[in-house]
């Protein structure tokens, strides 16, 4: 196992660097929040064994950090300004409005005591997201969430824009390479630990260093390493404002079942307001 996270204190990033113009409301602070793709996260899904525990650990404190941000600003009665954006890949492009249901049935599992509720008929988030809104039930983070899904094979998404309010927060689900080792859900790849190594070192840098680094593996590498954040990282650095600069403490990471995760965390300044992120078109599933 190798692990990046432990280090005290955060550093300020690299300004984006012609990366998206929008904003999230002057003098208001944005808060970026990493997560892995796996559903190892979820109590129990490894049966008594728990593989992923420090990352659930890492996971649930990054996102208990958002509770402040989230509820001082709905602290108004207005739940606009209190909302919370997850960015995750799935079998397709959609846009779920808050309220949305997790589900975990794909992945063989039966959702835990401290999944979120969810209205009757509303709309079931595929498991990535599902396991982003467990986790931010169990941080305690009681605001709405939107749900951002990215088909996981797309090489480059555009997403279409609304008018309502820019979220607050943004949960972003992905994972480097899952090539690493005899236990990985794909062959080992020996040029795995090196792109993994570039690409932790960028999200502990900020915005411009992660969307070089992602520049620098392409859609051709990311596919060839299976490592399932770039698109979804990629929709993430869209949404932040031109020149913004992140202080971004350094990431834990971890190797679990094959696979290199992190878990990280970034807080930006925003200077303008913003759109708030929805593709076209829009088609949530039926609940189940």
């Amino acid at each position: 196992m190798r692990c990046a996270g432990g280090e005290a204190g955060a550093r300020r990033g690299r300004a984006a660097e012609g990366r998206g113009s929008a904003g999230y409301g002057s003098g208001v602070s944005l808060a970026v929040v990493f997560l892995p793709d796996t559903a190892l996260l979820v109590p129990g899904a490894a049966g008594r064994a728990d593989p992923a525990a420090g990352l659930r650990d890492a996971a649930v404190a990054a996102l208990a950090d958002l509770v402040g941000d989230v509820g001082a600003l709905g602290a108004d009665g207005d739940p606009d300004a209190a909302r919370v954006l997850v960015i995750a890949p799935a079998r397709r492009l959609r846009f779920l409005p808050h309220p949305v249901a997790p589900g975990l049935g794909a992945a063989g599992l039966d959702l835990p005591d401290l999944a979120p509720p969810a209205g009757d008929g509303a709309p079931r988030a595929d498991v990535p997201a599902s396991v982003a809104l467990v986790l931010l039930g169990a941080a305690g983070v009681d605001a709405p969430v939107d749900v951002l899904e990215i088909d996981r094979a797309a090489d480059h998404v555009v997403a279409a824009h609304d008018r309502s309010a820019a979220p607050r927060a943004v949960v972003v689900v992905g994972s480097l390479s899952a090539r690493h080792g005899p236990d990985a859900p794909l062959a080992d790849d020996p040029r795995a630990p090196a792109a993994d190594d570039v690409l932790l070192a960028a999200l502990a840098d900020g915005p411009a260093a992660l969307a070089r680094a992602l520049d620098d593996l392409g859609a051709e590498g990311a596919r060839d390493l299976a490592v399932s954040g770039r698109v979804p990282w990629r929709v993430a650095l869209g949404l932040l404002p031109a020149g913004a600069t992140a202080e971004a403490a350094p990431p834990h990471a971890e190797v679990v079942a094959g696979a290199q995760h992190a878990v990280a965390a970034w807080r930006l300044d925003a200077p303008a307001p913003a759109p708030h992120p929805s593709p076209a078109p829009h088609h949530p599933e039926e609940p189940r």
